[in-house]
């Protein structure tokens, strides 16, 4: 239990570049080096965590502490990844709604959003070796990026299309045997400490997408329909979410700091974030009792595949911002360089990309 919570308490505080970066980090150093789990083992619990709704870095955190742990792993991970991001932002909310302003934090993002690139390419090339094995599978994971990057297909689409593929692809299809699959049914209160609480566990029981689909459903919530901040004040929430480490809906705090102060973000981010523990935490004994099932390891492989491929997908999306010009585009070879030949831990190389980047943003 000292191992999990060491572990996720470091990307908690180091964990900066979303949810793509934290995905990358766990199979560099959960996988790779401590041997918590196969490569195909974590692909399958990240297909899975892909395909339910809420925060995707912290589902998957949550279960390889159960992995690793069982039940009470879980809760460790998750709340050991959580936690070092909720009392960053709850500070930075207070400096902001009390001086109106936001720290100097350009210099940073600089050169950590372009080793989180390098960070995200060294694990797509050793989960993509695992997952991508024969001329099927490559070709959902072509199809599975073209749909998204191109088509801007809906992930979750992507992901079935991909599990459809997988059965049709490798799925010998003899006789059926009875097979039973359960749903945990979820019950929601509704009204301004019990609305608050209501409205953050919806978001984390039933949006898809992660982040990138969260944050603007909050957004048209929050501030157009609910009237509890400006745009102005979310927009800043938004800032504080991208920089501070941990999960990007960590923003939820930032809400709920603004409606009931340190309670408030306690609330909010407790809302948002069950949901993950009761999804994971009820699916993946089941996913080891199933996963053998022949039809059920066709699906997940196509998944796995078409997940390699929704990854490309957002790498592709991030590198126009991250990249801007040849310094970061030197940070960001170098960060590839040091982490995929000479093993540097991705935590590491992105603190020393922050130092760098500062240092750069007052060279120049």
């Amino acid at each position: 239990m000292k191992e999990i919570i060491s572990y996720f308490l470091k990307i908690g505080l180091l964990g900066f570049g979303g949810p793509m970066a934290h995905i990358a980090m766990m199979d560099e150093e959960l996988v790779e080096k401590r041997k918590w789990t196969s490569k195909e083992q974590f692909l399958e619990g990240l297909a899975v965590c892909q395909m339910l709704p809420g925060p995707a870095s912290t589902q998957l955190g949550i279960y390889l502490g159960y992995v690793r742990g069982g039940i009470l792993g879980g809760v460790l991970a998750g709340l050991s990844f959580i936690v070092p991001a909720f009392v960053i932002i709850t500070f930075l909310s207070y400096i902001y709604f009390q001086y109106g302003a936001l720290p100097q934090i350009s210099g940073l993002l600089y050169g950590v959003n372009a080793v989180v690139i390098a960070i995200i390419l060294s694990s797509l090339h050793k989960m993509g070796k695992s997952a991508i094995t024969d001329g099927k599978a490559a070709a959902i994971y072509l199809i599975s990026t073209i749909m998204i990057y191109f088509l801007k297909v809906n992930l979750l689409i992507v992901l079935v299309f991909g599990g459809v593929a997988g059965i049709l692809a490798y799925h010998q299809f003899a006789q059926p045997k009875k097979q039973y699959m359960t749903l945990l049914p979820l019950m929601l209160v509704e009204p301004t400490v019990t609305r608050l609480f209501a409205f953050f566990f919806k978001v984390g029981a039933f949006i898809y997408g992660g982040g990138l689909v969260i944050i603007p459903f909050i957004e048209q919530e929050v501030v157009d329909k609910l009237g509890w901040m400006t745009k102005t004040e979310f927009l800043a929430g938004i800032s504080l979410g991208q920089v501070t480490p941990g999960p990007v809906v960590i923003t939820s705090a930032f809400i709920g700091y603004k409606v009931l102060g340190v309670f408030g973000a306690f609330v909010a981010a407790a809302g948002i974030f069950i949901p993950s523990f009761l999804f994971i935490l009820a699916a993946a004994p089941h996913l080891s009792k199933v996963r053998n099932i022949p039809w059920v390891k066709a699906f997940l492989k196509g998944i796995n595949s078409a997940v390699i491929g929704a990854i490309l997908a957002a790498t592709l999306q991030l590198i126009p911002s991250a990249i801007t010009d040849v310094w970061t585009l030197g940070i960001a070879l170098s960060g590839f360089l040091a982490i995929w030949k000479y093993k540097v831990n991705s935590l590491y190389a992105i603190a020393g990309a922050a130092v760098l980047g500062i240092g750069l943003t007052y060279m120049v």
